[in-house]
């Protein structure tokens, strides 16, 4: 087995995955845009009917130019989460825009002493970033938009939360020679939505990715920009010294005349690294997006098969 130099960060540990229990607290935050009154009911009835209590605050969503609520309240709710002792994880109702104009706010926080789950992707990968590389939180890249999402996927977000991942296996196909050579990757998985994994760039949640596996996804942006942020992020050398680059679904963005020039540009950009990318479908934003944990070590075996599994937390 290849096993990544990974070294953690001063400060730094490997993440413990945590599992919930019935009766275990979980509270409902909005950090970016709303969902509809419908949505957030639909979640908070999924949730309860997994034996969960589950806190939703009255002043949730309010008015804002972008965003669920201004960002003073939306911070407010945040923190309020961040600190409720008998909160075991925080569910974010959506993403859309908003998340990173929280981050300063959340820089002036002292760490709790307890230790959540954050679940939440797409805009909310500015705060999965933050809270995995500063606190050291764990991280379920997921969604639980029941009226988006398949039966599927929502069943899979249920078994992570209840379940060590350690038996799930997510399959994919090499993009790459380097990822059609056998062999195993035993790294920490970070990532997530592409775009928002650029803007970090220069900011105090910029991604870390030296010697881990890196996920990226995206939605509605074209071939060549999709080409720009991958050139982008080469560029700024958050790249460098990585162990392998997992793509999961790179959907719509479609060309003017309705094509699509996604997948050859990623086959392009694959073809030009010397370390294994591979993709998997069914993660990120479409009808199909199984949750994936970030921070915690995962194994990508490689090869004509690749195969991502999640090591015992």
């Amino acid at each position: 087995m290849q096993k990544s130099d990974y070294m953690p960060l001063p400060g730094e540990i490997m993440m413990h995955y945590p599992l919930l229990h019935p009766g275990d607290t979980v509270e409902l935050i909005a950090p970016a845009a709303r969902c509809s009154d419908e949505q957030l009911s639909s979640i908070k009835e999924l949730l309860i009917s997994w034996g969960l209590n589950c806190i939703v605050d009255p002043a949730l969503f309010g008015k804002d130019l972008l965003c669920a609520n201004s960002d003073v309240n939306r911070f407010t709710l945040l923190k309020n989460a961040l600190y409720r002792p008998e909160t075991k994880a925080i569910i974010c109702v959506r993403g859309g825009y908003g998340s990173l104009r929280l981050i300063p706010e959340l820089a002036q926080l002292s760490q709790p002493s307890q230790s959540k789950l954050l679940i939440g992707m797409s805009d909310i990968t500015a705060l999965n970033l933050y809270l995995m590389q500063q606190w050291q939180w764990p991280i379920l890249h997921a969604a639980l938009a029941l009226d988006k999402f398949s039966p599927e996927s929502i069943a899979a977000v249920k078994y992570f939360l209840f379940n060590r991942p350690s038996q799930v296996q997510l399959h994919g196909y090499p993009l790459n020679k380097a990822a059609q050579k056998s062999g195993m990757i035993q790294a920490a998985l970070t990532g997530g939505n592409l775009c928002m994994v650029q803007t970090s760039i220069g900011t105090i949640w910029q991604m870390n990715a030296k010697n881990k596996i890196i996920f990226l996804e995206e939605i509605n942006e074209r071939g060549y920009r999709i080409d720009r942020m991958l050139v982008h992020l080469q560029q700024a050398g958050l790249f460098h010294d990585i162990a392998a680059i997992i793509f999961g679904d790179f959907i719509q963005g479609f060309e003017p005349n309705g094509s699509s020039l996604i997948d050859p540009v990623l086959a392009r950009f694959a073809e030009n690294c010397s370390i294994p990318v591979v993709q998997i479908k069914g993660l990120g934003h479409g009808p199909t997006n199984f949750p994936i944990p970030l921070g915690m070590e995962s194994t990508l075996k490689l090869g004509i098969s690749p195969e991502l599994s999640f090591n015992d937390f």
